[in-house]
Order: C-alpha cells, then sequence, then structure tokens
C-alpha cells in the first residue's frame, strides 16, 4: 500500500467525509431523491433511470472485461461519480458506487504516455498492450451497445411485439369530447368514417383535422359486432407554451371545458382536471373558444389563470404563450396492437432493423456536425429570445427535429413507457444504437478517439517496419480534445435549456 492510499483509507475510516453515518446520509439522500422523483412525476420516469443507469454500466462492463482479458490493470470500477457511498476490493479492482448516480467509470492504467505508473505495472498497462488488445479495449463499449440493442430487438419482435401502424383501437377517451358524447368506450376499433375505411391513427387523425365539422357516420366494432354512431365533432384550441405541455380547451354546448392533460403536468399540478368548466381566463370571460386567444393573451409572462366554477387556477406555460385556431377533435387516443414474430423471422428482423438504425444514427450524427448545422443549433436559445412573443409550436417540440439532452431522454422515454412495454424497449433500442456509434466518433475522450490513436500507432509501425511499439505523443492532441469537450458541455446545456423549455414529449 503506497502513501497516498494510506492517507487515503485513514481519511475514509477517521474523517467525517468519509465516516459510515457520511455515506449512510449519501445512500439515504440518494435514495429519497429517487423516491421522490418517482412520486412527483411517476414511476415511469423511474424505469427509464434505472434502465439507463444499468446500460451506462454494461458499457463499462465491456471496457472492463475486454481490459482484463487482455491481461491489463483495472485498478477501480465504480458507478456515479462524487463522494463514494461504499466501495470493496476483489483482486486488484476496487468497486463501488458514488453520490452522483450520472454515469459510470472503469479505470485502467497506462491508457496514455502522460500517464505516470509504477514501472513494476507497465507491461500491464493499456500503452504497451498490442494493437488488437488495443483496439479491442476501444471498441468494446459500444460493442456492448450494439449487442444490447440486437438483444432487445429480438425480444421485442419475438415476445413483445412492435406496434402495427395499420391496426390499432380506441384508448382513452377525452370527457366532454365528440368520442365521449357518441358512446365511444376503450377497446373499440373504429372501421370507417363516413363509409372511406380507416387506416392509421395518423390517416385519422388527418381525417379530422381536415374534416369541417359537423357530423360524421363513424363505424365502430366492439366485442365483435359492428354499429355505425353518428359523432358530432367537437371543436379545440390549445394554449401553447413553452414547458412541453399545452393547455386543451373544448367547446361543448355547455361552455369551455378542459380536455385532456398530462399525468404530473403543469396543467394537472395547477389543480385542473379533465371536464372542468372553465369560466374565465385571465379575468376575462370565456364563453366559446373564439374568446381564448384574445383572453390567453392577456396573460404575463406564460402564466395563465383559468377560472373554474371550483376557484382561480394558476398555470405556468413557461415563458409566453400562443393559442392555435379552432380546429375539429374528435377525442380518442391511440392503444396500439401489438404483432409478435416466430423467433427465427424476429431475429432475420431484427438483424435487419438494427442495421437499418445504425445507419440512420450515423446519418444523424454526420448532418448534425455539420458545422452549419451545429451553429444553427447553438444559435437556437438566442433565436427564442429575440422571438419571444413567438413561442414554439407543437411541431417545434418534437424530439426529432433537435438533439436532446439526457435529460430530455428520460422525460420522452418516460412519456413512451407510461404508453406500454414496447415503447421503453423500443427507446433503449434506439438510445443504445446512438450512444454506440456516436461514441465511435474518432475524436478524444471519445472511445473512437482512442481506437483512432491504436490505429495511427499501429499505422507508423508497419511505416517503419519493425517490431518496436510505437506510443503516439497524446499531448499534441489535447487543444483539440479540450476543444470537443468544450463543444460537449456548451452543446449539453443548450440541449437541456431547450429540453426544459420546449419539451420532448412523446
Amino acid at each position: 500500500m503506497t502513501v497516498d492510499e494510506r492517507s487515503e483509507e485513514r481519511a475514509e475510516v477517521g474523517g467525517i467525509v468519509g465516516s459510515p453515518w457520511s455515506r449512510a446520509l449519501r445512500l439515504a439522500v440518494l435514495g429519497g431523491l429517487l423516491v421522490l422523483l418517482g412520486v412527483t412525476r411517476g414511476l415511469p420516469i423511474l424505469v427509464v433511470i434505472l434502465a439507463i443507469l444499468l446500460m451506462v454500466v454494461l458499457h463499462e462492463v465491456g471496457h472492463y472485461v475486454a481490459a482484463r482479458r487482455a491481461g491489463m490493470k483495472v485498478t477501480e470500477f465504480f458507478v456515479g461519480f462524487g463522494p463514494r457511498i461504499f466501495s470493496f476490493r476483489r483482486g486488484e479492482t476496487e468497486f463501488g458506487l458514488k453520490a452522483i448516480p450520472a454515469g459510470a467509470y472503469v479505470r485502467i492504467i497506462g491508457m496514455n504516455n502522460l500517464e505516470e505508473v509504477d514501472p513494476a505495472d507497465e507491461s500491464r498497462t493499456y500503452r504497451q498492450a498490442p494493437f488488437r488488445s488495443r483496439a479491442g479495449v476501444a471498441v468494446a463499449g459500444s460493442a456492448m451497445h450494439f449487442a444490447l440493442a440486437l438483444v432487445l430487438l429480438v425480444v421485442q419482435f419475438a415476445l413483445i411485439g412492435r406496434a402495427d401502424p395499420e391496426r390499432w383501437t380506441v384508448g382513452a377517451v377525452t370527457p366532454g369530447s365528440a368520442a365521449a358524447a357518441a358512446g365511444l368506450q376503450p377497446g373499440d376499433t373504429i372501421v370507417s368514417i363516413d363509409g372511406a375505411p380507416v387506416g392509421s391513427f395518423l390517416d385519422f387523425r388527418e381525417r379530422v383535422a381536415t374534416s369541417e365539422g359537423g357530423r360524421l357516420e363513424v363505424e365502430v366494432r366492439r366485442e365483435g359486432t359492428t354499429e355505425v354512431v353518428p359523432v358530432e365533432l367537437s371543436r379545440r384550441v390549445k394554449v401553447i407554451g413553452t414547458v412541453g405541455e399545452d393547455l386543451d380547451l373544448l367547446g361543448t354546448a355547455d361552455g369551455v371545458v378542459v380536455g385532456a392533460t398530462r399525468s404530473g403536468g403543469a396543467v394537472e399540478g395547477a389543480g385542473l382536471v379533465e371536464g372542468d368548466r372553465v369560466v374565465t381566463i385571465n379575468g376575462r370571460p370565456v364563453g366559446a373558444l373564439e374568446d381564448v386567444e384574445a383572453a390567453a393573451a392577456a396573460g404575463v409572462g406564460g402564466v395563465v389563470v383559468v377560472g373554474t366554477e371550483a376557484g382561480d387556477r394558476r398555470i405556468d406555460l413557461g415563458s409566453a404563450v400562443s393559442v392555435t385556431p379552432p380546429g375539429s377533435f374528435f377525442g380518442v387516443g391511440q392503444e396500439a396492437v401489438l404483432v409478435t414474430e416466430p423467433p427465427h423471422v424476429a431475429t432475420g428482423t431484427a438483424f435487419s432493423e438494427f442495421g437499418r438504425t445504425v445507419g440512420a444514427s450515423v446519418v444523424g450524427v454526420g448532418q448534425f456536425l455539420w458545422p452549419p448545422n451545429l451553429l444553427e443549433f447553438l444559435a437556437t436559445p438566442t433565436q427564442s429570445a429575440d422571438r419571444a412573443d413567438a413561442p414554439t409550436t407543437a411541431e417545434q417540440t418534437a424530439p426529432d427535429s433537435r438533439p436532446i439532452s439526457i435529460v430530455g431522454a428520460v422525460l420522452y422515454g418516460s412519456d413512451l413507457t407510461a404508453e406500454n412495454l414496447s415503447n421503453l424497449v423500443g427507446f433503449l433500442i434506439v438510445l443504445n444504437i446512438f450512444i454506440g456509434v456516436f461514441n465511435l466518433l474518432p475524436l478524444l475522450p471519445f472511445d473512437g478517439g482512442h481506437l483512432a490513436i491504436a490505429c495511427y500507432e499501429k499505422a507508423r509501425e508497419l511505416r517503419n517496419r519493425r517490431e518496436q511499439r510505437y506510443i503516439a505523443d497524446v499531448s499534441r492532441l489535447l487543444p483539440l480534445t479540450y476543444g470537443v469537450v468544450m463543444v460537449l458541455v456548451v452543446v449539453g446545456l443548450v440541449a437541456v435549456y431547450l429540453d426544459l423549455t420546449r419539451g420532448v414529449s412523446a
């Protein structure tokens, strides 16, 4: 044991920071925060956080196993960062948990020529390993992501099933909507509208949106029997904010009522529930949908005060709000029909889908990193500030229209998970493949940067036609590495800002 290790041990045993009570307190705080998050945001967000954390840990398991198989010395394997909660030693490796669950890491000695290593351990460093071992360790993390994605693809196609876009049933029915008035129920299948067959849910929504209102003849199948139900379409407006959630208002015979609300969202948090009758908005009387736009504009700073028969409800929708024009509204959600495949067919489908998603991820990463696109993304918050009176539309909140942060990924994944397990699995598949591809960028600090250095060193050895190891001087890459890290930090902060202000609702 070295002098530094003995000092650290004394600090852990005798100091306040490393005392058993302080470690227990850190664990209690971490557990309490997770419980609080689950209570306030629901179980789906906890499921997504734990799934992502497990995914990150398995990434590091890939590096650990590859390094150990290559004979490299691995000194640490920790989940989380910051203050240590607990740890234990197995052989020469210390395993443990730290207080900030923002990832995991494996420490392999001698990753480059700048790191000082005990001469007795030099032969077991990463830098002294043969090319195949260094390359194997570098790609092991991404390989683990790709393997996870393939396994999840097979599981989804063979066991869970994936949504058939042409087959769906009625999910939730919005109170006060046309569907509720017509007596539609969850589980019903809408066969046709005015005699024209209905295909996907997207086609159905477009049919309703392009309708001029009035009465529709809707053919509905329920428990094996089919009947034609007359439906008088509702009308709806959406008060759109910058927090990723809208206030749905429906026009009914009784006046304006609150439409669907999101569980744990700002509207529900303000005390509004589906079907509440709206009497005023920002103190102005609201008797019809046409009154909403002017009344909402009277708010200040994105705050909308909705007066109901039970009292005023204050909703903070962000920095500003806008109101959509009144449009036709049916009032049903979608319940996807999941279809499974035989295992041998599912395996083939999994590899096909894996290849397609990898290709899409490569194209997406390349397009985002193209300098004009990157600069446009970084300028987005400034453009939003310059147009404070023009908040984002529903289309602008779509998560596939811009990169999202890990915060946005968790929020988006929790929305999907709340619908069904298939959505969670699909989300993790895409996330694993994207991270696997992104991590192979040939720049430090990505794993692809270490792979690029290993390839460069091998090329120099082949050019010199000698067996002596060539070790690259990483100090020459430090300015570029610092620049990459700065760009990552700025992009991450911008993405978090946009996720929190514009939202990433599924």
